[in-house]
């Protein structure tokens, strides 16, 4: 009994840490992700050491906290449901297969939407701890738009047209019949 657990936690372990490595290699995706993170959480930071928030204030950065931790979880689901369809999001491996099937049917890039969703739930965070009182309430309110914005342009300037770029080398002309029938971030086209 005590043999199995210790295999369980022995393989648990071993998955995470190979997880780790292998998310750890997406250099630019990484790299704007964690630009994203730092930066709500330095303005968080400032805005905390500013003035000290309501109960309403607090509740909402929770929230934020917990809707920003699943939309993480979501992000690393999508990136498995791409790799056990023969997809790769690390950018200096050609994926085997060009996905369009699920999730990506809807948006070419779905684990950016859901980054894009989880930095709304911090931005959200923000304006809730600013319209809660907060004596920087203007800071709150001009950085979670700026801090958002910001993170959106870093994905749909420096990282999808690389991205792009590599599986249309790749992929060709299916590459681009999947641009003509889904959007860049959402929806299919018409």
């Amino acid at each position: 009994m005590n043999l199995s657990v210790d295999n369980k936690s022995s393989a648990i372990l071993t998955f995470v840490v190979r997880r780790i490595r292998q998310d750890l290699q997406f250099s630019r995706i990484f790299l704007v992700d964690f630009a994203a993170s730092a930066s709500y959480a330095a303005t968080t930071l400032i805005l905390l050491s500013l003035g000290d928030p309501t109960e309403g204030g607090a509740r909402a950065l929770i929230f934020a906290a917990m809707g920003w931790v699943l939309f993480f979880v979501l992000k690393i689901l999508l990136v498995i449901y791409l790799e056990r369809r023969g997809g790769d999001a690390r950018e200096f491996v050609g994926s085997k297969t060009l996905v369009t099937s699920g999730v990506y049917g809807l948006s070419r890039n779905p684990v950016y939407v859901m980054s894009l969703l989880q930095n709304l739930c911090w931005s959200l965070g923000l304006i809730g701890l600013g319209a809660s009182g907060h004596p920087f309430a203007c800071l709150a309110f001009l950085a979670a738009p700026a801090l958002l914005y910001g993170h959106w342009w870093g994905m749909n300037r420096l990282i999808v047209p690389h991205e792009e770029a590599a599986l249309r080398k790749k992929h060709g002309a299916a590459f681009d019949a999947y641009c003509a029938k889904v959007n860049r971030w959402f929806g299919p086209r018409r």
